[in-house]
């Protein structure tokens, strides 16, 4: 009885022994705990090579020790040249937003900002540009007159308050893209740009004997985060667009008014939020 049962025993181990040996053949060990079929593998592999030729798939390289299979549709293939223009346009007047403002008497208030940047890109690998920016914005605000009255203990007034300011500006970029379709119609992108601003304002009060100027000469260090979304409307011409998000800013201030006073001024700082004075729409032309 016990040799019967030592035989039965070892036939098991046996077949024990041909089984682990035979998964050893048919499968791998990924970064030491996911097991995947060896025919499998090669078959995603095969798929994989031809699905990259014919629909312009492009692997997203992992980070780390984990492969999270991640892909994307090649948006702006390598080598490609491409440049464009941006601009962006604020116009606020009290007229339209009275209804807005109904507990303000007498509110005339008009803001205009304007901006334009042209740029140039080289896309250093598929979906990837590296490029140069330059740029010019033009604000002016006016506020002709606004008074408060709540109450008899809290009432005030402001009246003939003008601010202009005139920047230049020129950086680099960093600009990834992610394609949304086979077509190469939409994608998203992240653009990162390293800006430095030089220029001038003014801001002036009052009238006549009361009257008050101050100009002031800028100089600013941006670094920016601006998302945004691509379409392309015929097969080299994109039009795009972005918002600003993430803004990091160094800023040095020389003032003089027209009293002959003179000061100076430092100011640094970080914005999370979007930015509804830096939402951009342009045409950006591949070649």
């Amino acid at each position: 009885m016990s040799s019967r049962l030592i035989y039965i025993c070892a036939v098991i181990l046996l077949v024990g022994i041909q089984e682990i040996r035979a998964q050893q053949r048919d499968t791998i060990v990924i970064h030491d705990t996911v097991y995947v079929d060896k025919a499998e593998l090669e078959q995603v592999h095969a798929e994989k090579d031809i699905v990259e030729d014919n629909t312009g798939l492009i692997r997203i390289k992992p980070i780390g020790r984990y492969d999270r299979g991640i892909i994307s549709y090649r948006f702006i293939p390598k080598k490609k040249w491409m440049g464009g223009l941006t601009f962006s346009y604020v116009n606020f007047d009290s007229d339209d937003s009275r209804l807005l403002f109904s507990i303000l008497k007498d509110f005339d208030c008009n803001f205009k900002t304007f901006s334009v940047n042209p740029f140039v890109g080289y896309a250093l690998a598929d979906n990837l540009i590296v490029g140069m920016k330059l740029g010019y914005s033009h604000t002016i605000a006016d506020l002709g007159n606004v008074s408060l009255n709540i109450d008899d203990d809290l009432n005030f007034s402001l009246d003939n308050i003008r601010y202009t300011e005139n920047l230049r500006s020129i950086g680099i970029f960093h600009r990834s893209y992610v394609g949304l379709d086979r077509g190469k119609l939409f994608g998203l992108f992240n653009e990162t740009t390293l800006t430095y601003k030089r220029g001038s304002s003014s801001f002036s009060r009052g009238e006549g004997e009361e009257f008050k100027r101050t100009d002031t000469t800028i100089n600013e260090l941006h670094l920016g985060i601006n998302p945004g979304l691509a379409v392309f409307i015929t097969q080299n011409v994109c039009a795009e667009l972005s918002f600003g998000v993430v803004g990091f800013k160094y800023r040095t201030e020389k003032q003089k008014n027209n009293l002959g006073e003179e000061g100076k001024r430092r100011d640094s700082g970080a914005n999370f939020k979007i930015n509804l004075f830096n939402i951009n729409i342009g045409l950006t032309f591949c070649m």
